[in-house]
């Protein structure tokens, strides 16, 4: 007994002694207080590599505040911006740094230059902190083209088009189970300031094996689509374009399905501030032609027809929190009432210091679902999902609240114990 009461106090004493040690080390007394928003950021990489800061909880006690965005770019990669928002005595500065990522950056190369791009717009802040004289800013001597104002832009071989190959695929086998999944797909597209082309295609198959009570049982999914979208630009505002794809579907009743018609679309705000704000509105005429597999509920095995489409799109990321949104209703001409009205919420609060709420949210109103077997569906179909079913409306929601408090400070590194713990 005498033995484990000196065990604890001594875990203990250790235990106190390691925390006091932590904070005095790691709380740098008046540096630069930085809230980081960042999804995609190795956090644990940042603290190492920019250790002149303390990283904060919470923004309200932050002197800085970064909130970041990306924007998928012509080449496949990203490009990453980062706005730079002072508050308290840094109130009423703000900067904007972007850095272009790759679609074949790696993963470290991806940190260094998020972390280099922090540091350079750090750097005028952190340059008003006891922290000053640990700065070390260097340029980098371009030697090829120096002094030279006319240099030509770089040769691109590929002339901007860019070809993306991908195969996946999964086989998990149990004594009573089999499954297996296919997806290759294939993209090509090109971007320039005044249009783009995407052209893609691909194939899921999916097979799955049951043997329930004795009895066997096989269920085969397969899609194939093939899709081309061409955008003309109009300026900062407008857009329009062509819109064409071709599917199959054994989930869908579709034995080969044409589409296809004009667009344009109208963004109230540039297109040049998308990273951060973003309402657009999207109009589309379409035809489609549509082969089914079996006879519809409405006696047919094919059918011709034309329809429209309205899209609302909305998107801010602001010290607030972020908001995604998107309603689209869609008809045939031929029939009004056969619609749909398709709607989604994508919603992050931070409502006061350490409290946060986050809503995702979804609804649709169905009324177009023209080509629904008359067969119905067998209870095999509708277990496995292998048949789209009949219904008026989907919906689903998700909700959490995040209250945390505490130590504002986040600067400590300490990978012990990873693979135990849940991800943050």
């Amino acid at each position: 007994m005498k033995k484990a009461l000196l065990f604890l106090f001594l875990l203990i004493g250790i235990s106190g002694y390691g925390q006091t040690t932590a904070d005095t080390s790691h709380q740098k007394d008046k540096a630069l207080n930085v809230f980081l928003d960042c999804m995609y950021c190795d956090m644990d990489y940042l603290r190492t590599e920019l250790s002149l800061i303390n990283y904060v909880r919470d923004r309200k006690e932050a002197d800085v505040d970064i909130v970041s965005s990306s924007v998928q770019t012509g080449s496949g990669g990203n490009e990453l911006t980062f706005v730079f928002i002072g508050r308290g005595k840094f109130n009423g500065q703000k900067d904007t740094l972007k850095t272009n990522i790759t679609s074949f950056e790696t993963e470290d190369g991806l940190r260094k230059k998020i972390s280099q791009t922090l540091k350079l717009g750090l750097t005028r802040y952190i340059a008003k902190t006891p922290y000053a004289d640990k700065l070390s800013v260097s340029f980098t001597k371009d030697t090829t083209h120096a002094l030279d104002v006319n240099v030509s832009p770089a040769l691109d071989k590929w002339k901007s088009w860019v070809f993306t190959a991908n195969v996946y695929g999964t086989i998990n086998k149990q004594a009573l189970t089999d499954q297996l999944q296919f997806t290759p797909s294939l993209s090509i597209s090109k971007v320039t300031p005044d249009w783009k082309l995407n052209i893609s295609g691909g194939t899921y198959y999916q097979d799955y094996s049951y043997i329930i009570d004795g009895e066997n049982f096989r269920a085969i999914m397969r899609t194939e689509s093939f899709n081309t979208t061409y955008v003309k630009s109009l300026g900062e505002h407008f857009s329009t374009g062509f819109l064409a794809s071709v599917n199959t579907s054994t989930q869908g009743n579709i034995d080969l399905q044409f589409k296809g018609g004009p667009a344009i679309e109208y963004s109230i705000f540039p297109y040049s501030e998308c990273t951060h704000k973003q309402l657009r509105f999207l109009y589309a005429l379409y035809g489609v032609s549509n082969n089914y597999v079996d006879t519809t509920i409405f006696g047919k095995i094919n059918d011709r027809l034309a329809g429209e489409s309205f899209t609302v799109y909305s998107q801010y990321k602001q010290q607030w929190g972020s908001l995604s949104a998107q309603i689209t209703g869609q008809h045939y001409f031929y029939d009004p009432s056969k619609y749909e009205v398709n709607m989604s919420l994508n919603l992050n609060l931070n409502l006061f210091e350490g409290f946060s709420v986050s809503i995702n949210s979804y609804a649709n109103v169905i009324h177009d679902q023209i080509f629904l077997p008359a067969s119905g569906a067998s209870s095999t179909d509708i277990l496995l999902g292998l048949q789209t079913l009949a219904t008026t409306y989907q919906f689903g929601t998700g909700i959490s609240f995040t209250y945390t408090f505490g130590s504002i400070y986040n600067n400590i590194v300490n990978p012990r114990f990873n693979l135990l713990l849940p991800e943050e």
